[in-house]
């Protein structure tokens, strides 16, 4: 029973998030990081 909540919950939350046009979830994340900015290209 315990596991059945837990789907439940799971369930929930994602029919409760929002998303991108494409149908993909928006994550936003809370870790504590600084943002890099990565070159274009596929230079090595």
């Amino acid at each position: 029973m315990l596991a059945e909540k837990f789907f439940l919950l799971l369930e929930t939350l994602r029919s409760q998030v929002q998303a991108h046009p494409d149908g993909s979830p928006v994550i936003v994340s809370t870790a504590r990081h600084v943002p890099i900015k990565l070159p274009n290209g596929t230079g090595k």
